[in-house]
């Protein structure tokens, strides 16, 4: 199939790399104007670079997301660039290893909640009306299975991830009557330079690996592929669900 979002408008948080690189070039073929937004700006400009390889329409936009200020420019250019807003996913994130509960430090407690939850919660905050002044629209949170099993390795990464969770399920009870449907991914491990740097080498890394049903870490454009589905009107029916994209983990649970 193709131009499943034809003359939708999408933003995307944590646009230079990843999970959210790999979904800014999904949605531009499928036929979206994408707006990368991400505090790295080479990263950004590089992902705009290969939209526009590919004949597709994208902007950059320079953004801390704990940053209100700066999330509500973000959005206002979005709106003053492409005339609308339709799609937005919040991809940006980051995961900083910490030792036991007792012994982290407040400032990587502080720096996670940041940026991982408190960013969710301005984009959408931003985002939402807008959407509403154009009739509606589709929001995808990333989580993790962190945020469901939890993550013994990061006690701040795991719980801001749960709670982009209650968030999104909030967040579809209060506005997908309006026409804004809220949804959440909760990846597995994923073949990224955050997950390459947080495992910290190569044997870890495979070990990780190890530890999937199927035995790999999911390719980004896979995660890709849910988010778009989320984003499209094949999803008209579904709100407030987290989808777990994670090789079979969370049924392996024990």
């Amino acid at each position: 199939m193709s131009d499943r979002l034809k003359g939708k408008v999408a933003l995307v948080t944590g646009g230079a790399s990843g999970i959210g690189r790999a979904t800014c070039l999904l949605f531009a073929r499928e036929g979206a104007k994408v707006v990368v937004a991400d505090r790295n700006q080479p990263g950004g400009t590089e992902t705009v670079r290969l939209i526009h390889q590919k004949a597709g329409e994208a902007h950059f936009v320079q953004v801390d997301t704990s940053n209100a200020t700066q999330v509500e420019g973000m959005v206002r250019q979005t709106v003053e660039r492409f005339g609308r807003l339709d799609v937005l996913l919040t991809a940006a994130a980051i995961l900083i290893i910490t030792p036991p509960l007792a012994e982290s430090s407040e400032r990587d407690w502080d720096m996670t909640m940041d940026i991982d939850l408190k960013g969710v919660f301005l984009s959408m905050k931003y985002a939402i009306p807008e959407m509403l002044r154009g009739g509606g629209g589709s929001i995808i949170n990333i989580s993790s299975v962190s945020g469901i099993r939890g993550n013994v390795g990061s006690v701040a990464y795991g719980v801001a991830k749960a709670g982009i969770i209650h968030l999104t399920t909030i967040a579809a009870e209060q506005y997908t009557a309006k026409g804004i449907r809220v949804n959440c991914v909760a990846p597995g491990p994923v073949d990224t330079p955050q997950m390459r740097g947080s495992t910290g080498s190569t044997e870890e890394f495979r070990r990780v690996e190890a530890s999937v049903p199927m035995k790999r870490a999911a390719r980004p454009e896979e995660l890709a592929n849910a988010i778009l589905f989320l984003a499209s009107d094949e999803s008209s029916y579904v709100s407030g669900v987290t989808f777990s994209v994670d090789g079979g983990q969370r049924a392996a649970a024990k």
